[in-house]
């Protein structure tokens, strides 16, 4: 189920001025352009974002067909020591 980012942009951030949403697009070419996989991904943003640390980690879910669990790389974020890493999130 594709997330519905107006809303959780609106939720986070509210109104994004006009720097801020070129500050965004920036950083999303870039993404594009130079993180083809998780490690390159990480790589940039701990680059960007010096006071955070993006790291993979090994999650856990489901398969639907089969019923079994099954390993897969995700995204953990941290800043001054509060962890995130959401469950259902994409895998791309």
């Amino acid at each position: 189920m594709e997330p519905n980012f107006k809303q959780l942009f609106a939720e986070a951030f509210g109104e994004l001025t006009v720097q801020q949403l070129w500050t965004l697009t920036k950083f999303t070419k870039r993404v594009r352009k130079f993180a083809r996989n998780n490690s390159a991904f990480n790589n940039l943003a701990n680059r960007s974002f010096p006071y955070a640390q993006f790291r993979q980690v090994n999650k856990e879910r489901v398969n639907r067909y089969t019923q079994q669990k099954e390993t897969y790389p995700g995204l953990q974020i941290t800043v001054k020591g509060e962890s995130l890493s959401e469950e259902g999130e994409d895998n791309e």
